[in-house]
């Protein structure tokens, strides 16, 4: 069975996306560290019982905070304290949880969290002192499910799972295409979710400069006729999130390889990714 071996801090909502599966969650996780604070700030006395209930069989560990008390870290601390309530709803203690435990992986070799919160995705994406932090998704855990199935049932449960929690812009077929490609290190969800992105922003924007001086220049319209392009070629390079614009023959039917491959060589096949729709930014939430 593949599990996760590295430490992983889970947040609230994760938690609360597993209550009454929690030991099935934990079963996949060798080593499980929970904030006091998420744990107090967990909705619901059936989940805190759950988590204790399930203390025996998994290996959880609480922690409180714990910082640095040298000068040069307490100057790194007061610098990431900042950002992070830059980001962070922390006076009503609504984000109070994430804002712990993203303090406390920083300062205390923690690499992996868990976190559902696509707020935190968009920091740790961002962040000048956070980057580097991992995160686990559900959707990451969807495909954890997947390399552990051993049936078709156990495959179709794993692809639920993912299809509940994804956008529809980023289908699971695309995910394990860009997880083999990565040598299915998990975890990779948001990255995989900010590649296809900000792709499909350079394709956008390559028709958008090219148009920038012309009364022909909106890019919700570029978006429409690259999306609807797409819907209809699929399996061609017009499909693609790697194709770009073809400065020598501009046409939205016309597209150049951004890795110069050919359609569906051996090269091609491998990191080919498809879109059939518009695919959308995340905003902060």
């Amino acid at each position: 069975m593949r599990k996760i071996n590295s430490p992983v801090l889970f947040d609230a909502n994760i938690l609360m996306n597993f209550k009454g599966q929690l030991k099935f969650l934990f079963g996949f996780f060798e080593n499980i560290i929970i904030h006091e604070q998420v744990f107090n700030e967990v909705v619901g006395q059936a989940l805190k019982d759950e988590l204790i209930s399930v203390s025996d069989v998994s290996n959880i560990v609480y922690v409180e905070d714990k910082f640095p008390t040298d000068d040069v870290g307490k100057k790194l601390f007061e610098e990431c304290d900042k950002e992070l309530k830059d980001s962070f709803n922390i006076e009503d203690l609504k984000d109070l949880g994430e804002y712990k435990t993203l303090l406390y992986a920083k300062f205390n070799n923690v690499f992996i969290l868990s976190s559902q919160d696509t707020t935190v995705w968009r920091f740790i994406t961002e962040s000048k002192y956070f980057k580097g932090l991992k995160c686990i998704t559900v959707q990451d855990f969807a495909y954890l499910l997947s390399l552990n199935a051993k049936n078709k049932g156990d495959r179709k449960m794993a692809r639920n799972l993912y299809k509940a929690f994804a956008r529809v812009e980023h289908p699971f077929e695309y995910f394990k295409i860009y997880m083999e490609r990565n040598d299915n290190e998990i975890p990779k969800f948001i990255e995989f979710e900010n590649n296809r992105i900000n792709n499909f922003q350079q394709l956008v924007q390559g028709y958008f400069n090219y148009y920038a001086d012309t009364s022909y220049c909106d890019s919700k319209e570029i978006e429409y006729e690259i999306s609807s392009l797409a819907g209809s070629n699929t399996g061609n390079c017009l499909s693609c999130i790697y194709s770009r614009i073809d400065k020598n023959n501009v046409d939205y039917s016309i597209r150049k390889c951004l890795f110069g491959y050919s359609l569906n060589s051996e090269k091609c096949s491998r990191i080919q990714e498809s879109f059939f729709m518009r695919i959308r930014n995340r905003v902060k939430e």
